[in-house]
């Protein structure tokens, strides 16, 4: 995959993550959960941090997981999102095998309605046309269904069970 920039985007700056943001990227998927779910396990939460450093570690070297942040004038970090490719089955709208999951979509409670996770979700998008990709999926909260579905994602079958 391609595509790396620096978006001004006002008071704020939308730049792809690095490596160097290992811990910013831990922190906001850890946070994203506790919000969305209210799980409260620290042992599950540390266990669910170290495997994410190293699913990090190793697929954003290999280009098989990219992240945006946005940070504000002062350089703090408010807002990211990131998406994994994996392979899965063709199916009849994708013979590609190539599918995009996007996750650890995050934005601090304070900079919240100012349009930065969806500046994230189109520079996701795009990245993904830009790289041939058709599938884009994703696990939407009650509060960011419509920011999704205003991007086009639409509700699907899936179903799940822990084993």
């Amino acid at each position: 995959m391609h595509m790396s920039r620096i978006e001004e985007l006002g008071e704020y700056r939308l730049r792809e993550a690095s490596l160097d943001d290992l811990e910013t990227l831990v922190y906001h998927r850890r946070v994203m959960f506790v919000e969305a779910t209210g799980v409260e396990d620290e042992k599950a939460l540390n266990a669910m941090d170290e495997a994410y450093k190293k699913h990090i570690l190793k697929a954003m070297p290999a280009g098989n997981l990219k992240a945006w942040l946005v940070e504000s004038k002062e350089g703090k970090v408010v807002s990211g999102g990131a998406l994994s490719v994996y392979e899965a089955p063709p199916r009849p709208q994708d013979d590609t095998l190539n599918y995009v999951y996007i996750h650890s979509v995050y934005t601090e409670p304070e900079h919240r309605r100012k349009g930065l996770a969806r500046a994230i979700l189109n520079t996701i998008v795009q990245s993904c046309k830009d790289n041939g990709f058709k599938t884009l999926t994703l696990h939407a909260v009650e509060a960011s269904r419509s920011l999704y579905e205003s991007l086009g994602f639409t509700p699907t079958t899936e179903m799940r069970v822990f084993v």
